[in-house]
């Protein structure tokens, strides 16, 4: 049996050689540019858990690890007043995708994708984007870690190369 990591690993070099993520490695992504991506993660994390709380409880022991609300606090940090910010058609092609999600697991396999990602190379990341990065920072990190991996399962790993296929088309709209 593989591990999640495993059969995601290629999906999570795919996702990293994207030129847009790249340019966040590299720390040459403009505010203005990261805002318009930031906007993007909002509407896919309330997205998530608007889904996960009520619809699925998966929840349950990782309250804390939401982060929409401290997406948009990032995003308007960094938002041009009066500047619209639309969704991009990616964007709306995953929220859609998840809204037809009818099994708590898959739904879990998304979560992890973004919101381990943000757990385990947040603080690193919150020094490459502009502005502050709250949506890296964790409150009990090490006890969200553990919780949120007791909820992970190896069949998850088709969903989590979904959820890795939408965030690099995402990431492919900023290149």
């Amino acid at each position: 049996m593989t591990t999640l990591r495993e059969q995601t690993s290629e999906k999570h070099r795919e996702a990293e050689s994207q030129p847009f993520i790249q340019e966040i490695f590299n720390k040459q992504v403009t505010p203005t540019k990261y805002a318009e991506y930031l906007y993007q993660l909002y509407l896919i994390y309330h997205t998530i858990e608007d889904l996960a709380g009520p619809k699925f409880n998966v929840f349950d022991g990782i309250e804390g690890i939401k982060r929409s609300s401290v997406v948009f606090e990032d995003f308007t940090e960094l938002a041009v007043p009066d500047r619209p910010y639309p969704t991009n058609h990616s964007t709306l092609k995953y929220i859609n995708y998840l809204l037809d999600i009818t099994n708590p697991d898959d739904l879990i396999a998304h979560m992890y994708v973004r919101y381990l990602g943000d757990l385990n190379g947040g603080q690193i990341f919150a020094t490459l984007v502009p502005g502050s990065g709250k949506m890296f920072e964790f409150n009990n990190k090490e006890e969200l870690l553990t919780n949120f991996t007791s909820k992970l399962k190896e069949e998850m790993g088709p969903e989590a190369c979904v959820a890795f296929d939408y965030n690099i088309e995402i990431a492919k709209e900023f290149n």
